[in-house]
């Protein structure tokens, strides 16, 4: 699989997907309107399937001794935890699995509700990616400076994370999956905060790729760059657009999370390109040698 096969489609959906959504409320209503969010939905699963068979193929571009290779290794238990996770929410939506009510078993408020957490642990496995990927840059001996872009960008990443506090009562609204759910504004806001710490790291690594003059490798990080940003502005979305309209916050965050989830398909193809598979595994860099 190449990247310029899977970046038009991608462009096209984020094209066509806000127009089909528009069209479907104005004809049909709401509800009709709900329809598209579960397709971007569905299609936002089968992404995070590709994104995740992509990495495993990225993963196994390092020799064991590489350090990208434990930074890759993250990124695929990061990409695995977050599709259960997707799955489980597709059961819920699609009606697999009733939806919880106050009041029932306790197997259903573990499954409906603790297992929402999944997602959490995938946004940590991630963290711990990037971290990861800090750590190996630095220990190239080379003193990395953020600029005052770079400081702006993450002042407005954090800025997020106030609004989302500022509107945390919005954050429970515009939940079709479940009935009477009192617990979704709490893991939202969580979900705000790891978002918004993976989106800071993810513009502290893009500044020290461009500090080792980039190259290939700087695709890689701008496509997790822009899908770090759309995972923590997906929630604020969600609390600003709640009390407007909930289907169109409903599409807005699925819109944001579809960017977030062809993002990471593009930066595991990127990252197979950055140096041709018949020229051997890569080493000594956390992301893939530098060109």
């Amino acid at each position: 699989m190449r990247s310029k096969y899977v970046l038009t489609p991608f462009i096209l959906v984020l094209v066509a997907a806000p127009i089909a959504f528009s069209l479907a409320t104005y004809l049909g209503g709401p509800a009709s309107g709900s329809s598209v969010t579960r397709t971007l939905f569905a299609m936002t699963v089968i992404g995070e399937a590709l994104a995740l068979s992509q990495a495993i193929l990225a993963r196994k571009l390092f020799s064991p001794s590489d350090p990208g290779r434990a930074t890759w290794t993250l990124i695929v238990a990061f990409l695995l935890v977050r599709l259960i996770a997707s799955l489980r929410h597709a059961s819920l939506i699609y009606g697999i699995v009733p939806k919880y009510d106050q009041g029932a078993s306790q197997d259903l408020f573990f499954y409906a509700i603790v297992l929402r957490y999944l997602n959490t642990l995938s946004g940590l496995l991630l963290v711990a990616a990037l971290l990861t990927a800090v750590r190996t840059y630095r220990a190239t001996g080379l003193k990395f400076l953020l600029t005052r872009r770079d400081d702006f960008y993450i002042l407005v990443v954090w800025a997020t994370v106030a609004v989302a506090v500022i509107f945390r009562s919005s954050l429970g609204l515009s939940d079709s999956a479940q009935a009477d759910d009192h617990y979704i504004a709490a893991y939202r806001l969580v979900s705000v905060f790891v978002g918004a710490l993976i989106a800071s790291l993810c513009v502290a690594i893009r500044r020290y790729v461009l500090q080792m003059r980039g190259g290939a490798v700087a695709r890689v990080w701008n496509a997790v760059v822009i899908a770090g940003a759309a995972r923590a502005a997906s929630f604020v979305a969600l609390a600003l657009l709640s009390n407007w309209s909930a289907s169109v916050a409903q599409f807005s965050e699925q819109y944001l999370i579809w960017i977030f989830v062809g993002c990471w398909l593009l930066a595991s193809l990127y990252q197979q390109e950055v140096v041709p598979r018949t020229t051997g595994r890569m080493v000594s860099t956390p992301v893939g040698a530098v060109s």
